[in-house]
């Protein structure tokens, strides 16, 4: 799993999560558990407590030509299957992503290297497929007449309500953050080596309601024991609560000849609403999961590094300030035997996305519980999952 940010929610408070309370671990739960055996949750947009979209794929392995894509809704209390909007189908090698601004204001972009991009709007009665942009990794929602997207690339696409409008780039980017419609940050890495970093520099970009510009950001320099090898910069994810609180997070690595990992270090940049200054991840106050606010980041790396450069993942969380802990999985999930096997025990939480809950200190996140390695006990299973941080007696 890449570094990626989630969603902010409402409302305000920061600190360490509030201990559980006794009986009650500090661990995901299962909000939707899929019954097909090769599924996987791809992406899921939060609306609110009680209004969520999420995106299924089965099945997952074998022949992506008859690959299936599902979409679900969340009305408080189940996930009901929803009709896929006018035009929407699976397609080979493809991302899905979805995204909102209200629950009368939902997109949902498909993206793939011979499919182009697809994109359906909801207005909160129905689907309307309607024409799409350029190409999507990313995107921010701002309200039904105002979206950008962009696509690892030097072009943004914006949305007027009526057409998307390509819009020139200084810089090649991944990651987008929409704090209003004059004030949006795009995140991404240089295409060559820059500032001593081999495979490519931090970059963020500002769109003040007329141009993109290059924001100045401070250097980024690994420890002089480590200035030999090759090292670079993982795309930055971007947080943005407010005009004057925006977060860039990322991580340093450092490779040796074989490429292997030898210096692994988180960071962050942060603006104040003046300036942008280098920072610890851990320096975001409202980071972490904190009462109505979050940054969730997420990293796969395991073993000895687990939650060296993440806040959340779906094995690891970190309080504000805190060191990472282990977040329990939830109870395993029966895989070919239709019974939970000890094979099956073996299963583990894969997650594609997390993201917080508008409003609430829970979060959702997506993607599957699996066997491998297995034989013919292999499974995926597509799940949506939530933690909350103050369990309920």
């Amino acid at each position: 799993m890449a570094l990626a940010v989630a969603g902010c929610g409402g409302g305000s408070g920061a600190g360490e999560p509030a201990a559980a309370p006794s009986g009650h671990p500090v661990a995901w739960t299962y909000s939707h558990l899929a019954k097909d055996l090769s599924s996987s949750v791809v992406n899921v947009a939060a609306v609110s407590a009680h209004d969520a979209w999420a995106v299924a794929l089965t099945p997952v392995v074998g022949n992506v030509d008859k690959q299936q894509v599902t979409l679900s809704r969340y009305d408080g209390s189940s996930w009901r299957p929803q009709t896929l909007p006018p035009g929407m189908a699976a397609a080979p090698i493809a991302e899905y992503r979805l995204e909102a601004s209200s629950p009368r204001d939902v997109w949902l972009f498909r993206s793939g290297p011979n499919t182009g991009t697809y994109a359906a709007h909801f207005d909160g009665t129905r689907w309307q497929q309607t024409p799409a942009p350029g190409g999507v990794s990313d995107v921010a929602v701002l309200g039904p007449a105002d979206v950008w997207a962009v696509g690892e690339s030097t072009t943004a696409w914006h949305w007027d309500g009526s057409r998307w409008t390509s819009v020139p780039l200084p810089a090649r980017v991944t990651h987008l953050a929409g704090v209003a419609g004059d004030d949006v940050w795009a995140s991404g890495l240089t295409t060559g080596e820059e500032d001593g970093l081999t495979y490519g520099a931090p970059v963020v970009l500002h769109w003040d309601g007329e141009t993109w510009k290059r924001e100045q950001l401070p250097a980024v320099e690994p420890p002089s024991a480590y200035r030999s090898n090759s090292m670079g910069a993982s795309p930055m994810a971007l947080y943005a609560p407010a005009a004057d609180d925006v977060w860039a997070i990322s991580r340093l690595v450092g490779d040796d000849d074989n490429g292997d990992a030898v210096y692994i270090a988180p960071f962050a940049f942060h603006w104040n609403g003046t300036s942008w200054s280098k920072t610890s991840p851990d320096a975001c106050r409202r980071c972490g999961i904190a009462a109505g606010d979050g940054v969730i980041t997420a990293d796969g790396m395991e073993g000895d590094n687990a939650g060296s450069s993440m806040l959340l993942s779906s094995i690891h969380y970190r309080a504000r300030h805190g060191r990472a802990r282990k977040l329990g999985s939830p109870p395993a999930a029966a895989g070919r035997s239709g019974k939970v096997t000890a094979t099956d025990r073996k299963q583990k939480l894969r997650l594609l996305e997390i993201t917080a809950i508008p409003g609430t200190d829970r979060v959702w996140g997506v993607g599957s519980v699996k066997v491998e390695a297995h034989g013919d006990a292999n499974f995926s299973r597509g799940a949506i999952v939530q933690y909350d941080p103050h369990p309920r007696d």
